[in-house]
């Protein structure tokens, strides 16, 4: 494959506009390379390498299919750090983060023209429910997009913004992931470890109960003989229980392919 036909690596640089550090990276590696070696973007989500210095930047919408560049050296704090992340020491910053996106781009896929098929534009169902979608995996969250296009929906990856969003809008139901990314909100440094997920399904059911939603549902994609949790889960997935007066069900997500079909967990989650 020759360098022509691959694509740039997406950078995004996730620290504040106005931090020195950040404005030097993008002075440096404007000038380093060209547009075949890397861009920068401004979004986590479309980035292929994250640099950054502290680990609130990143927590949201974290992925482990995404390369990181922990700049260390900046504090005296050594935060727990998962496998895809590379630590950058600032005195080497620049040849360091030149050696980690040539690494990166060998791993990028050919750049290849996608024909996007058109789509008609669906409306609202006239009975269309108010639904909320927490899943921290994107291609679960593209499904829920497609499948519930004919409601009033409402999609978040985090527990974090899964609170605020209940506490601030009113549902009438409720679908969530079983195991979400684990938040630092309350954490020290040392106890935080970004990407590790934790079973905040469970307490997202109960506060979307508590905050009005009428049909609640828990739904994993986790292979109930690899995951203990997922193994207990079962013995919960044969019935229903009411919480405040929400109908509440914890399920194994029906499947298309590789994707959560949230229609299917919606159309069981409602039957009598």
């Amino acid at each position: 494959m020759s360098k022509e036909q691959v694509r740039p690596v997406r950078l995004h640089v996730a620290m504040e506009e106005k931090n020195p550090l950040r404005r030097a990276i993008e002075r440096v590696f404007g000038v380093i390379g060209d547009e075949k070696s890397h861009c920068f973007v401004q979004k986590i989500s479309e980035a292929d390498l994250v640099v950054f210095s502290e680990m609130q930047a990143i927590e949201a919408g974290f992925s482990t299919s995404r390369t990181y560049a922990f700049i260390g050296g900046m504090t005296d704090k050594k935060p727990n750090l998962p496998s895809n992340v590379t630590t950058l020491p600032v005195l080497s910053l620049v040849a360091d983060l030149a050696k980690l996106i040539s690494e990166v781009s060998l791993k990028l896929e050919p750049l290849v023209e996608e024909k996007v098929p058109t789509q008609e534009k669906i409306g609202l169902r006239p009975d269309a429910l108010r639904v909320l979608v927490i899943d921290d995996t994107a291609e679960h969250l593209a499904s829920a997009k497609s499948g519930l296009a004919g409601y009033c929906l409402t999609t978040t990856d985090g527990y974090e913004t899964a609170m605020d969003i209940l506490g601030n809008e009113k549902f009438d139901v409720v679908l969530t992931d079983l195991h979400l990314p684990m938040s630092s909100k309350t954490l020290g440094s040392q106890a935080f470890k970004l990407g590790e997920l934790v079973p905040y399904g469970i307490l997202l059911m109960v506060e979307a109960a508590r905050r009005g939603a009428k049909f609640v549902a828990v739904v994993t994609d986790l292979n109930h003989h690899a995951d203990p949790f997922s193994a207990a889960f079962d013995h919960f997935s044969h019935f229903s229980v009411k919480i405040e007066n929400a109908k509440v069900l914890m399920m194994h997500a029906p499947m298309k392919g590789s994707a959560k079909d949230w229609a299917s967990a919606l159309d069981q989650l409602l039957k009598e």
